[in-house]
This record gives structure tokens, C-alpha cells and sequence, in this order.
């Protein structure tokens, strides 16, 4: 026995589906049924009619209602669309406005859930109708157009582009308000995140832009560690496979303390905000600027060796200490010191360059700080007596 409202348990896509099918067809039985009009059908004719575009619809929403699966079943529904409409067309002739209406309507449909993939199966489902219906009958061409039928599928196309806009204005308008709502704080972010894999079953559609806000820093916006031990690896195994250089610039900014003890945390805020905004500025697609920890930033460079990662590294300082951060009219400018590391230079894996990052970078502070060090053989012996 089942508990609830079916309809609240059926996908939201075959909800949405469903009122736009009803519609949408609803519009072209009355444009066909014009079309027949001006040209005499049998009543064989007008029950197939009937029986397409005003039941069809409502059995299709009951079998994707009642799918274990409901939204594969209405993705096959919008497939048996495409096969049906090509029969449809094949049958009428190729009337033209008749024929533009169905072609663009279900490949609309399943390039929205599809993309490009869902564009060739929609295509191939109507070329096989058409050639059913041709293997039925003899070819023919329809050499009649009335124009009622034709203003009645330019308006039902109009009304149904128009459907497609709103719908992709709510989903949107949806994602804005959660993104809005994962900003507060990052207890909120935590407590969204946990309502959102659920909403994550339901809603396919959304699914990249959540994983992008768990994996960001809420302060600076630059990914977190999680993000950082998820990637590292793939990043690394990527660049072993095609024999490619990769490169850590492990950033810490001087003398952090003492920004938030004079001028307090919000200046120090600031100052991060200000940091993470000028490496992704200086940084490329492919890079990964994280927020490792505190002041400390980690940028992942694909494809980058270790004097090329150096001088991007003396570009982050450079461009920082000419930033000129103020809070409260008081100058809070800051340098920063870095160290770098190179696979497969000086380690082999994620934990290894972690580790000779971070001692080049002591090596910096401990030269005097406002510089650039890479790991090299002058910091190995750090190296050995940190381990």
C-alpha cells in the first residue's frame, strides 16, 4: 500500500513534464485537428488524434509515475515522443510548420536533461518514425497549408519556449537563493550541506554547483583542504602518466599576528580576502589556488616547473606588497614569504611535496622573510633534520 500523495513522491521532472506535455499537445492537437479540417480525414485518423494528444499524455505521466525509476522512464518517455512525432510527420506529409513544431519540440526536451547527446537520440527516434511510416506507406508530400494550422503552431512553439525560459529562470532563481543561503557562515554551510545531498537525488540539475560551494573556503572564496586532498592526486597522476612537470607554492603571510592583535580580526579578514582575490587573479584555469590553513595558501600548478613556478610565486609577492590594504584609514599592508616544490623533482607524491614546500618556505621566513626559496639541495639538509 502506498503512504502519501503519489504526486508528491513522483520526480519533479515528471511533474514539470507532465504539465508541459499536456499543454504542448494539447496545442498541437488543435493545430493538427485544424489541419484536418481543411483537409478531409478519416475517423480512423481522428481517433489516432485524440489518442496522441490528449491521452497519450496522461498515461505517459502514469507510467513514469509509477517507475521505480521515474526520471529514466520519463527520459525513454521523451524518446517515445520523438518516435511518435516522426510517425506523425511521415504520415501528414512533412507539413511544414506541423513538422518544425515536433522537431524542435523534442529535441528542446532532451537536450534540456541531455545536453548534445539527448539532440542525436531525439534526432535518431524521429528519423526511425519517419522511415516507419514510410515503410507503411507511400511516400507523399503535403502540398497543402492552411493558415490557421500554421499561426496555431507558431503560437503553441511560442507558448512552449517560452515555458522552457521559466523553468530555467526557477531553477536559477533556486540556485541563487541556496548559494546566498551557504555564505552565512560555515556552521550554515555545514547544516546546508547536509540537506543538500539529500536534495542531490532529486535534483540532478544542481548537482555541480553544490559540490563547487562545499569545496570553497567561505571567507576568501579559494578551495579548501578537503578539496585540495581530493584533487592533489588526481592532478599528480595525471602528470606522471604524460610525463609532465607539477609544482607547489606553499604561501604564508609575514607577521600575520600582529594584524589581527593591532587593527583586529576583521582587518586580518581583509588581508586573506585581498590575498586570495590577487592569486586568482595571477593564476590560470587549470591552477588550483586552497586556502591551506590560517594564512597559509597552497597553489597547485599543472604543467609547471620549478623555475617557472618560482618566478609565478615572485609575481604573488610582488603584486601583494604593492596592494596597499587599508582598514580604518591605517595601513595594514603586509608581505608574504613562499616556498616551492617540484614533481617529480623533489617528491613523488602529495604528502612528499607538502613536506619540501613547507620547509622552503621556513627556509624564507627564517632568511628574513618578503622572498621566495625552492627546494633544492641548499634546503635539504632542513629537510633531514625536520623528519
Amino acid at each position: 500500500m502506498m503512504t502519501g500523495s503519489t504526486q508528491e513522491n513522483s520526480h519533479w521532472i515528471v511533474r514539470l513534464n507532465y504539465r508541459n506535455r499536456t499543454a504542448s499537445f494539447a496545442l498541437l492537437f488543435a493545430a493538427i485537428g485544424v489541419y484536418f479540417y481543411g483537409v478531409a480525414h478519416s475517423g480512423f485518423a481522428w481517433a489516432m488524434l485524440v489518442l496522441q494528444f490528449l491521452i497519450y499524455p496522461h498515461l505517459m505521466y502514469l507510467r513514469a509515475r509509477h517507475s521505480r525509476s521515474p526520471l529514466a522512464a520519463e527520459l525513454n518517455n521523451l524518446l517515445c515522443d520523438s518516435l511518435l512525432f516522426g510517425i506523425w510527420i511521415g504520415w501528414l506529409g512533412f507539413p511544414l510548420w506541423i513538422s518544425y513544431t515536433m522537431v524542435i519540440g523534442v529535441t528542446i526536451n532532451l537536450m534540456v536533461f541531455r545536453g548534445p547527446k539527448g539532440f542525436l537520440q531525439a534526432a535518431a527516434a524521429l528519423a526511425a518514425g519517419v522511415l516507419l511510416s514510410l515503410a507503411i506507406q507511400s511516400p507523399q508530400l503535403a502540398h497543402y497549408s492552411y493558415w490557421p494550422s500554421d499561426l496555431l503552431c507558431i503560437a503553441g512553439l511560442t507558448l512552449y519556449l517560452m515555458m522552457v525560459g521559466n523553468v530555467a529562470f526557477t531553477r536559477n532563481d533556486r540556485i541563487r537563493e541556496t548559494r546566498d543561503q551557504l555564505h552565512k557562515s560555515q556552521k550554515a554551510l555545514q547544516q546546508a550541506n547536509q540537506a543538500l545531498q539529500r536534495q542531490l537525488e532529486e535534483n540532478t540539475l544542481l548537482q555541480q554547483q553544490l559540490r563547487e560551494q562545499a569545496d570553497r573556503d567561505p571567507l576568501t572564496g579559494a578551495y579548501n583542504r578537503r578539496y585540495f586532498d581530493v584533487s592533489i592526486n588526481r592532478e599528480l597522476s595525471f602528470c606522471q602518466r604524460h610525463e609532465q612537470p607539477l609544482s607547489l607554492v606553499l604561501l604564508d603571510i609575514d607577521h600575520f599576528k600582529s594584524v589581527n592583535d593591532d587593527h583586529g580580526h576583521q582587518a586580518g579578514d581583509l588581508l586573506l580576502v585581498t590575498l586570495a582575490n590577487l592569486l586568482h587573479q595571477h593564476s590560470r584555469a587549470s591552477d588550483i589556488v586552497c586556502r591551506f590553513g590560517g594564512e597559509e595558501f597552497l597553489i597547485v600548478l599543472p604543467n609547471t616547473d620549478c623555475t617557472t613556478a618560482k618566478e609565478r610565486a615572485e609575481q604573488y609577492r610582488v603584486a601583494f606588497a604593492a596592494a596597499g590594504v587599508t582598514w580604518l584609514d591605517q595601513p595594514v599592508s603586509r608581505t608574504l614569504s613562499a616556498g616551492v616544490a617540484c614533481f617529480p623533482a623533489q617528491a613523488n607524491d602529495a604528502a612528499g611535496l607538502i613536506h619540501c614546500a613547507d620547509v622552503a618556505l621556513y627556509e624564507a621566513k627564517k632568511s628574513g622573510r618578503n622572498r621566495v626559496v625552492s627546494f633544492s639541495d641548499e634546503t635539504r639538509e632542513a629537510t633531514h633534520l625536520s623528519s
